[in-house]
């Protein structure tokens, strides 16, 4: 258990003699530290309601609407990664170094110092259960028989969301070095300076805290049709207008930077600002009833189906790799970049240019008199990748040969209309192809098919 809070950072415990460093490291179980690894936290309390009026009591018009609170568990994901670092297990390597002098190097001969600096992966002690609170309040509307409509408001908030945070980097400024406060972090980002040596917690390398720290927000307002077989058509139709913002989206996604959580604050990856989904079947009233058995047999009785999609895109991040933060990051400490924003965004939307790569520039290092700690300026949600509008469409019939066996023939297509669909963007500042797409979703495809019942 790594936790800045607990012991200072160059705290040393002796052990057989020898001084190590923990630096918070803490043993389950001992000297009142909890067994579980983390504080205990029980006002969990999860009330859930729910209601249904007739508002106008014709049995027409229903009010509906509901609240519920979830929490989940320690996750076991994260359990498992402390497990896989020290105290637990811990294999030091030493790479390109003579057995008989290990501080020379036996590529170039040149003197190395073999540290030895372990990576870790830590609970935070304070590990909060994630709590989710769900919520919605709609109007449903008999508008004619077998047709209902829908308005409604639906939205969530989560609290103490799962995040990793790298929270052994440099410190933001050389506490022995007041006239050049950056110089560690000049030095590490030019290469001259190793970074372990300098971390906050001196005798480890990166050291990845899995923790509960974020929070998310999702708010929509949805409306929706249903018609049930009304003249041969079952249709449904449903538009919803969204907004989701976190910090992070998935489970144990890494905080950008470790000092400032709301540096990642935004619209999330889970956003789509505008979705409508439309979905169909039609029974074909063409010689449906016609005399002629042979008419009826082959054109009477085809039903057509269809689902269309139209939604807006994601937000995409635009990284910048070249190190103008001089943290000490990389694989072992998550610590992200992104693109400074020097002008509105705007959309040509080619192939060789989605979005206006001209609005981002290189963040500048504070070293350099650059602000926000060399971090860019620009939010993750700076660009929004394209959209999508879709149509797969079906035209299927089933054939009664006699009562038992039953012959069904369907063709199928899926991006009928085989519109151009972007699908990824490349958003790597400085790889030179920065704003082009980088691949589609499937071009049209037609598809034959039978099917023999008995």
């Amino acid at each position: 258990q790594a936790n800045a809070g607990t012991l200072p950072p160059a705290s040393l415990t002796t052990f057989g003699g020898q001084s190590f460093y923990l630096n918070g490291i803490r043993e389950a179980g001992v000297n009142g530290f909890p067994i579980g690894n983390v504080k205990n936290y029980y006002n969990t309390w999860e009330p859930r309601v729910g209601f249904a009026y007739n508002l106008l009591g014709d049995g027409k018009t229903v009010l509906r609407g509901g609240f519920g609170i979830f929490y989940e568990r320690v996750q076991g994901n994260d359990v498992y990664n402390a497990a896989l670092n020290p105290p637990f297990a811990y294999q030091p390597l030493a790479t390109n170094v003579y057995f008989s002098s290990p501080n020379t190097s036996a590529q170039t001969g040149a003197t190395t110092t073999q540290t030895f600096p372990s990576i870790m992966q830590t609970l935070e002690y304070n590990y909060r259960p994630p709590g989710t609170a769900q919520y919605s309040l709609g109007l449903q509307r008999q508008l004619a028989p077998a047709v209902v409509a829908v308005v409604q408001y639906v939205g969530s908030r989560g609290w103490d969301q799962s995040d990793d945070r790298g929270i052994n980097s440099l410190p933001l400024t050389d506490p022995n070095n007041p006239a050049n406060p950056y110089d560690l972090r000049e030095g590490v980002a030019n290469g001259t300076i190793n970074p372990n040596q300098y971390r906050i917690f001196p005798g480890f390398s990166g050291i990845q805290q899995q923790e509960n720290e974020t929070n998310f927000s999702y708010d929509s307002l949805q409306a929706g049709l249903r018609v049930e077989n009304r003249h041969g058509l079952t249709v449904q139709l449903a538009y919803t207008w969204s907004h989701e913002i976190d910090e992070v989206s998935n489970d144990l996604n890494a905080i950008s930077d470790p000092f400032n959580l709301k540096y990642d604050r935004g619209s999330g990856a889970f956003d789509r600002r505008n979705v409508f989904n439309a979905n169909y079947v039609y029974n074909l009233p063409f010689f449906a009833h016609t005399s002629n058995s042979l008419l009826h047999q082959t054109l009477g009785g085809w039903e057509f189906s269809g689902i269309t999609v139209i939604e807006t895109g994601t937000p995409i991040n635009i990284g910048y790799g070249p190190d103008t933060i001089g943290l000490g990051g990389g694989a072992d400490t998550p610590i992200n970049n992104r693109a400074s924003l020097v002008s509105g965004v705007s959309y040509p939307k080619t192939v060789k240019a989605w979005f206006s790569t001209s609005s981002f520039a290189a963040p500048v290092a504070p070293w350099m008199g650059g602000t926000n700690q060399g971090f860019g300026t620009s939010r993750k949600d700076a660009v929004y990748g394209p959209g999508l509008f879709n149509f797969n469409l079906s035209l299927f019939k089933t054939f009664a040969i006699t009562e038992r066996v039953k012959f069904e023939m369907r063709f199928e297509s899926f991006n009928t209309f085989n519109h151009t669909e972007f699908n990824g963007v490349d958003t790597g500042f400085t790889d030179g192809n920065f704003g082009a797409v980088t691949s589609t979703y499937d071009p049209r495809t037609l598809q034959l098919g039978a099917k023999l019942s008995f």
